[in-house]
């Protein structure tokens, strides 16, 4: 916490007036592509010049320094990691510069000097390749979403950095914009939850940006966040050589070879254990369908109500006849979820289900349907509706609509 170092802002001044501040670049790697996209900025004062002073960046950057000293080291630091950026772009042209603003400056800055595009420009490169970051604890200030705007009008790309749980994403993805959203290991590690950020990256891509994800520090965290969609990815397990042996190019790529080949043995698991479940799920649908077909619709609801007691992994069925309306109740499995009526449902007696894509997906002919998952009223845990045609022993035909409980 930069609270807890002591402000020394004589000692900043220094290091500004001595330009003696080194920019250290970390790559920020495309699984996907099996390529660096680009790379972060991150400044520290000392090293640039010999015999110049060493100051840790929490000094540097110390929240109680005056406006005007925040500022100018600002500038510093962008001006010195695009000066430093410059060359290694003129030979990669694809390559992304993602370049830290202190966002504490903003409320004492005119945007109508618009310094960091004549920064950029004066290097020699275009401000598309430019990715300015904006810490996500500050996202949806006044300011903030002002500077936002203005900079993405000029034609930068915008990052939020360091997005955790908890942080109302959605609403901050809306209001500043951004091309890119950096995760933090709140978001992807251990025990948590990969389902919330696999649809996080489908809001975001919805939204137009891509999800990066920041902090990965072993090969176990690069394959989590493949598992749940996300190839952009950035820290120090990808800037570090590991293991000493040949060159650091060389160490990145076997990295990344690594981590693809695990993740598709990895994926190639997930997939049949999916079949499997599948299967299962199916088998048992089979099961409750060939006994309705052997029945007089007199019967069916007497059926229903037996199989939803004896056969496992049913949670509720409900018969339609020809013309999608209900001719059975719902019987179903007892659990922890509040009851819910059947009319609140909408699936009581006599109820029309003619709309509903598990209707008309057999009407036009499909052998069966699957919903996504959804959690059961019934029972409150994650389940699908899995609907087939029969013809009874009378030759009349029905849909049966199982719900059936996803397999643990």
């Amino acid at each position: 916490m930069t609270e807890s170092i002591l402000v020394d802002e004589a000692a900043v001044l220094d290091v500004v007036k001595s330009r003696n501040v080194q920019t250290y670049f970390q790559p920020v790697v495309s699984l996907a592509a099996r390529s660096i996209v680009g790379f972060e900025a991150f400044s520290r004062g000392g090293g640039a010049k010999e015999g110049g002073p060493s100051m840790e960046p929490s000094a540097l950057f110390h929240c109680g320094l005056s406006p005007e000293t925040k500022i100018n080291v600002d500038r510093l630091c962008r001006e010195t990691a695009l000066a430093q950026f410059k060359p290694i772009h003129r030979s990669h042209r694809d390559l992304l510069l993602f370049l830290n603003v202190n966002t504490d400056i903003l409320p004492f800055v005119d945007m109508q000097t618009q310094v960091l595009k004549h920064q950029v420009t004066n290097m020699g490169l275009d401000l598309a390749d430019v990715v300015v970051e904006v810490p996500l604890r500050v996202a949806l200030g006044k300011e903030v979403v002002r500077f936002a705007e203005a900079y993405r009008e000029m034609g930068f790309k915008l990052s939020l950095d360091n997005c955790g749980a908890g942080d109302g994403l959605e609403n901050i993805l809306g209001a500043v914009r951004p091309a890119f959203l950096k995760i933090s290991p709140a978001l992807y590690g251990p025990g948590r939850d990969l389902d919330g950020l696999k649809r996080l990256v489908e809001s975001a891509g919805r939204l137009g940006a891509m999800v990066v994800g920041q902090g990965v520090e072993s090969e176990e965290a690069s394959i989590r966040l493949l598992s749940a969609g996300v190839h952009l990815q950035q820290g120090y397990y990808y800037s570090k050589d590991g293991d000493g042996a040949g060159d650091q190019a060389q160490s990145f790529a076997r990295k990344i070879q690594a981590a693809n080949d695990k993740y598709k043995l990895a994926g190639r698991s997930m997939v049949r254990q999916r079949k499997e479940q599948f299967q299962a799920m199916f088998r048992t649908v089979g099961t409750v369908c060939s006994r309705l077909a052997s029945l007089g619709e007199a019967r069916f609801e007497d059926a229903c109500r037996a199989m939803v007691r004896v056969t496992r992994g049913v949670v509720s069925v409900f018969v339609l006849n020809d013309k999608g309306l209900q001719i059975t109740s719902r019987p179903h499995a007892e659990g922890g979820a509040k009851a819910i009526s059947a009319s609140l449902l909408g699936s009581a007696r006599g109820v029309d289900h003619s709309v509903h894509d598990y209707f008309l997906y057999l009407d036009m002919g499909y052998e069966k349907f699957v919903t996504q998952p959804f959690i059961s009223p019934f029972t409150g845990a994650p389940v699908r509706l899995i609907t087939r045609s029969i013809y009874n022993s009378e030759g009349s035909r029905y849909v049966v609509c199982v719900e059936t409980a996803l397999p643990e």
